[in-house]
């Protein structure tokens, strides 16, 4: 009789957590159960046959060795309206079912979990136009374009130096004339300009000295063209170079000094008779070498 009425009080004091009847699930939501126990070694819930219904693992924690609260849960995994009918919960003692226990009925509704587009439909989201940007077609691209810049250089690089090549080997070769036969050309070039008969005297001498400084420095190899007249008289006084530098061409370049600077101004014949004067020097002064070439090659 105490065991009858002990299983009548714990199955009216079982409560049930879960969500209360008619109201909406989703498949795999779960159901809380809860059931005030006596003290056990395990415990076994017993799901009802025909219902798309499972009992989810029970934590270790929910064991009632020593009686009290024990709670689980279940969940549905189809939609519908269903009647879940009391569940039974054994209890084991050494290793035999020394009692068992009851829930209490349920009705649960569920549904499905997304809507059904079937009939109408639509895309999740509006479509929204996506502006194309510079910086998106070079993150695309970026390695053709570095190949081809690096191609349309080499291929530059290649046009250049064929060009450049045949610029270099069509320009004319410049022959370098020896010192003796510069200078007759440049005087020559002078008395054509007929200087003198302009009266343009300063760029007569000017260029008359220039002409013989420029002689003496390419053929005896001292920097004439930047020397006073001063210090070339007394390079002039040397013993290896011909005496008539000294006597003759010095006091030229003194007088070509005199008109440059000192603004004076000689005679027509006296400007005219330094040409001569600087053909006779050029033509007593040329090196033995430069007049025995000219002469094999007449």
């Amino acid at each position: 009789m105490r065991m009858i009425v002990r299983v009548f009080l714990l199955t009216i004091l079982s409560i049930a957590l879960a969500v209360s009847a008619g109201a909406a699930l989703r498949i795999g939501d779960p159901i809380e159960y809860e059931l005030s126990l006596p003290p056990s070694d395990s415990v076994q819930v017993l799901p009802p046959s025909g219902l798309p219904l499972r009992v989810l693992p029970i934590r270790p924690d929910q064991t009632a060795q020593k009686g009290g609260v024990f709670r689980f849960q279940a969940a549905l995994y189809d939609t519908g309206e269903f009647v879940i009918p009391p569940m039974r919960v054994a209890l084991f003692r050494n290793g035999q079912i020394v009692d068992t226990l009851r829930t209490e009925e349920r009705t649960a509704r569920v549904e499905s979990m997304l809507a059904d587009t079937a009939s109408s439909p639509s895309p999740i989201k509006p479509y929204r136009e996506h502006p194309l940007y510079v910086k998106d077609v070079f993150r695309a691209f970026w390695p053709w374009v570095l190949a081809a810049t690096l191609v349309a250089s080499l291929i530059a690089l290649i046009l250049w130096w064929k060009r450049w090549r045949v610029v270099a080997d069509s320009e004319p070769v410049v022959p370098v004339l020896p010192p003796a036969e510069l200078a007759i050309r440049e005087l020559n070039a002078l008395a054509e300009k007929k200087y003198p008969d302009r009266g343009m005297l300063k760029e007569h001498f000017s260029e008359f000295s220039e002409i013989m400084r420029k002689y003496v420095e390419g053929s005896y190899g001292f920097s004439a063209l930047e020397m006073t007249t001063f210090e070339l008289g007394r390079e002039f006084g040397r013993e290896d170079l011909p005496g008539c530098w000294k006597n003759e061409l010095l006091p030229l370049l003194r007088d070509a000094d005199l008109v440059k600077f000192a603004k004076e101004i000689p005679t027509l014949d006296a400007s005219r008779a330094i040409l001569e004067t600087g053909f006779r020097l050029i033509a007593e002064t040329r090196p033995r070498i430069e007049t025995s070439n000219e002469t094999q090659a007449a």
